[in-house]
C-alpha cells in the first residue's frame, strides 16, 4: 500500500502553489493568485482555472456534463492536425499544445491524447484531497503583506530586473495548515529564450511579513 501524501503550500510572490509528497516526488495539485483571485486544478494532461477558490468544487462537479464537450475539442485539433500534415501547411504550434476550452469564466486545458473521463476523475479525487488545505491557504495568503503589485511591475519595466519574494512555506497536519514565514528574495533577470540570471538581494528584510489571524 503507498503511503498516505503529504501536502505543503509554498507562497511565493503573489501565488500559492499547492503541492502533494507522493511516491518520493512533489507532485503541483492545485494554485492560489493573490492578484486576480483565480484558483487552479492540476491533474495528469492538464488543469481548470476558475475565477474564484469557492467555484472550484460547483465547476469540478459539472465537468462530467462536459467531457463531451472536451472530447469534440480534442478531436477538432487532432483532424486539424491531420489535415495540415496532408497540405503541406507548417503546424504553428506542434503536438504539445495544450487544448483550451472555456466554459462561462471557467477554462480548463488539456494536451492532446488526454483521456477525458480520467482527467475528470482525478481533478475530482485531487480536489476531495485538499479541499481543506485551498482554504486553509487562502486564508494565510490574504494575510501575507506584499509590496502592490503595480510596484512590482514598475520595478520590471523600469529595471528589466524581475524582485521576486518567497513568503515560506505550510504543512498540513492533522486537519490544519501550519506555516512557517521564511521572507526571502531574488532578483531575476531574463537572459532570453528560457535563460534567466539569478542574483541575491541584499536589502533589508522586514521582521515579519505575516499579519493577525
Amino acid at each position: 500500500m503507498p503511503r498516505a501524501p503529504r501536502y505543503g503550500v509554498k507562497f511565493v510572490g503573489y501565488l500559492a502553489d499547492v503541492i502533494a509528497r507522493k511516491y518520493g516526488r512533489d507532485v503541483e495539485y492545485a494554485g492560489l493568485d493573490f492578484v486576480s483571485g483565480a484558483a487552479s486544478m492540476h491533474a495528469d494532461g492538464g488543469w481548470v482555472i476558475v475565477p474564484k477558490r469557492i467555484d472550484l468544487k460547483p465547476f469540478l462537479e459539472s465537468l462530467p456534463k462536459l467531457a463531451n464537450e472536451l472530447q469534440e475539442a480534442l478531436l477538432r485539433q487532432r483532424n486539424g492536425e491531420l489535415s495540415q500534415k496532408a497540405t503541406g501547411v507548417p503546424e504553428r504550434g506542434g503536438a504539445d499544445d495544450m487544448v483550451s476550452v472555456s466554459f462561462g469564466p471557467n477554462a480548463v486545458s488539456v494536451a492532446p491524447g488526454t483521456v477525458i473521463n480520467r482527467f475528470i476523475k482525478q481533478l475530482t479525487k485531487r480536489f476531495i484531497e485538499i479541499e481543506q488545505v485551498l482554504e486553509q491557504a487562502e486564508e494565510i495568503g490574504l494575510r501575507i503583506k506584499r509590496r502592490p503589485y503595480s510596484e512590482y511591475l514598475d520595478g520590471i519595466d523600469k529595471t528589466g530586473i524581475c524582485r521576486v519574494e518567497s513568503h515560506g512555506f505550510a504543512l498540513f497536519a492533522d486537519g490544519r495548515l501550519i506555516f512557517y514565514p521564511s521572507y526571502q528574495v531574488v532578483l531575476v533577470k531574463w537572459q532570453g529564450s528560457n535563460l534567466f540570471q539569478v542574483f541575491p538581494w541584499e536589502g533589508p528584510s522586514p521582521p515579519t511579513n505575516v499579519g493577525p489571524a
